[in-house]
């Protein structure tokens, strides 16, 4: 079966790189595998990740946009004087254009920095509703400021230097709305932070040649560490260094077990580093975190170290591999791990999170896993079978145009679609602060999962959902209601299908035929209603429950759920009263009265009748100054079992137990 899904799925993903979303284009080979799986084996109690939590997938976006951004600004703008644009600010459509700014500001858009331009800020409070882009010989300076970035969701905002930019802040407070953010530091840029105050966290990568030097910050972020870059770090606090392991690396490190670092070095001239070009100094940094990034190819040994973080990079087109048996909060006296791609092995050490991210066309298979983060790019895929994201590395994406495809998969962070990916998450379960969104012009597709909230779709993104509640008790030969979920919302620009319609149909367990409960439905449905499903010619039993969404382009995605009719003799047999209380007739066709048993005497005052239906809903609820009998009309309320529960006015139990409605 795997093997067709492969085949399946890697059909779809190369029809969809190029993103043409032509319409009729065919989903249903992936959506032919979705089929419900044993409940999760991993011990998802130990998935408890603590401290700052990383999240890096904007950044690893961020870095191949601007591999390519070198914007002609004399080609797209001919305008001659700075500020010409209401929701664009330009800085050198002239060369050596200087704007200065103080006072107080909100600029609704972007500003780019070039061709020699340079920007002061001093003494000013800017709101910028937009990222700073800093490029060409470009020049910022920022003194005793406040600038501040709000953002709709984490890492919308960026700030950007490539092509010999330079950016130098100081004696300033950067805001960016209680929310992490993206910073890019690539070819010969550099960045320079002297005093500068930092609420929320910052998610840095510097390659090529680029340069970054830090002389005090209260939370200086994490730091992606690349190529011939340099980092220059002191007098900071709460900083993550990930060190970056190319394919030719060998590694034999060791980073201590300590939360402070004094006079760290690494760089090819440290005894047990080959293979890396790039330089790290720190000196009085404070709350230091250890991450490392392993390349498939490379050959890492870590003994005696305390680390924060392993994202392994799964970087080789066309690689397959089998990711296992990695989970987080792990001890490690000697490890290797078992991976076919690489040597990476463990000496007296102990790992909080392992992230898994795949790059390049490479495919990885995880089963069995606890992971931080785990995401996709660049056209690459991932299958994942009974595995937990906790959310200690920062969350579960798809990207670019990759692919995703999680059975089975217990996440309790964020579950993302970015870019123009496709992320399928089948009978698994999103808890904690978890939720489900597809962004940019990606497609995101949940089905029969236990979800915190329905999931959104934002811009271009769509998301669809198929699901079948949680029935509580059914019963044979009688009326059965099925509540789920059947729609597909799209984002204002999205060029995804639309929902057309959706069916429900059952079959025995020992049946292969499936039968329809309902006809075809054109109304979408959202935790409401699907059916009062017929169960008078049923025997008790296991039954599968099949909701069936058909969108626009014709494909189909079934959600199946396992449901047991219960004898209705045992449902009759159990509407006696549990305690106090009888009910007549019982069953009955909504209509009904509760009395005394004469087991006990009710007393004079207050009592209240609260009746409830099998999903726990309250559907009525009265106060009484009148002794029994209650008469009570529920004749508007669908046919099935009911709890009842009368209480006296101190809130102490009279009398409760359960009652049939069948029209």
């Amino acid at each position: 079966m795997k093997n067709n899904f492969v085949s399946a799925c890697t059909f779809f993903t190369s029809a969809m790189i190029c993103f043409s979303l032509q319409a009729q284009q065919n989903l249903q080979g992936l959506y032919n595998q979705l089929r419900p799986v044993a409940q999760s084996s991993v011990n998802s109690e130990s998935a408890t990740g603590k401290g700052y939590t990383p999240h890096l997938t904007p950044l690893f976006a961020l870095q191949e946009k601007t591999k390519s951004f070198h914007p002609n600004v004399y080609s797209t703008h001919s305008h001659t004087r700075v500020g010409s644009y209401p929701d664009t600010l330009i800085v050198g459509v002239k060369p050596y254009d200087t704007l200065i700014i103080t006072g107080t500001l909100t600029h609704n858009g972007p500003i780019f920095v070039a061709l020699n331009g340079v920007l002061i800020i001093k003494k000013a409070t800017l709101t910028n509703l937009g990222d700073i882009d800093v490029f060409n010989h470009g020049k910022v300076i920022i003194d005793s400021s406040t600038l501040s970035f709000p953002q709709s969701y984490f890492y919308q905002r960026s700030l950007v230097l490539i092509n010999k930019a330079t950016v130098t802040i100081s004696n300033t407070t950067l805001a960016y709305g209680g929310l992490s953010h993206n910073c890019e530091v690539a070819d010969t840029a550099v960045l320079t932070l002297n005093n500068v105050t930092q609420p929320d966290w910052m998610t840095t990568g510097i390659n090529n040649s680029g340069t970054i030097s830090i002389n005090g910050t209260n939370q200086a972020g994490e730091f992606i560490l690349q190529d011939y870059c340099t980092l220059n770090i002191k007098h900071a606090t709460n900083a993550l260094l990930w060190h970056q392991f190319s394919d030719t690396s060998v590694i034999n490190w060791s980073f201590g077990m300590h939360d402070t670092t004094y006079g760290y070095q690494f760089n090819n001239t440290k005894p047990g580093v080959r293979g890396i070009e790039y330089h790290v100094n720190a000196d009085s940094v404070y709350d230091i975190m250890w991450g490392m990034m392993p390349s498939a190819r490379s050959t890492v040994n870590i003994t005696n170290s305390k680390i924060r973080s392993i994202g392994l990079w799964f970087d080789r087109p066309a690689d397959s591999t089998q990711v296992s048996g990695m989970t987080d909060n792990a001890t490690y006296s000697n490890f290797t791990t078992p991976l076919s791609d690489r040597t990476l092995t463990f000496s007296n050490c102990t790992v909080e999170t392992w992230s898994f991210y795949v790059f390049h066309k490479s495919i990885i298979n995880v089963t069995g896993c606890i992971a931080g983060e785990i995401g996709t790019e660049n056209a690459s895929k991932m299958y994942g079978t009974d595995y937990v994201v906790d959310g200690s590395g920062g969350y579960h994406w798809s990207a670019d145009t990759s692919l995703i495809f999680a059975d089975g998969a217990t996440v309790y962070t964020y579950v993302r679609s970015e870019g123009n990916s496709l992320f399928i998450f089948a009978y698994g379960s999103v808890g904690g602060s978890g939720a489900e969104e597809a962004i940019d012009k990606s497609l995101l597709i949940m089905v029969q999962s236990s979800l915190p909230a329905d999931p959104t779709a934002v811009n271009g993104g769509a998301a669809e959902l198929d699901n079948i509640n949680s029935p509580g008790n059914l019963f044979a030969d009688s009326i059965a209601p099925v509540y789920g979920s059947a729609w597909i919302h799209r984002g204002p620009t999205s060029a995804w299908m639309y929902f057309k319609n959706w069916q429900l149909f059952y079959h025995a367990v020992d049946s292969s035929k499936w039968i329809p409960i309902t006809g075809l439905d054109t109304n979408p449905a959202s935790n409401s209603l699907l059916a009062n499903w017929n169960t008078h010619s049923l025997a008790s039993g296991t039954y599968l429950l099949e909701l069936q969404v058909t969108d626009t382009w014709g494909n189909k995605v079934d959600a199946v759920r396992e449901v047991t009719l219960l004898p209705l003799i045992l449902g009759i047999d159990n509407l006696s009263a549990s305690s106090g209380m009888n009910v007549y007739p019982n069953p009955n066709n909504g209509e009904f009265t509760i009395v005394e048993s004469g087991k006990l005497k009710m007393e004079n005052g207050k009592n209240n009748i609260e009746i409830y239906n099998m999903l726990g809903e309250k559907v009525y609820s009265q106060f009484s100054t009148l002794n029994s009998p209650f008469s009570i009309n529920l004749s508007e309320e669908p046919n099935g079992i009911y709890l009842y529960r009368v209480t006296a006015e101190d809130g102490s139990l009279i009398g409760e137990g359960k009652l049939m409605i069948q029209k």
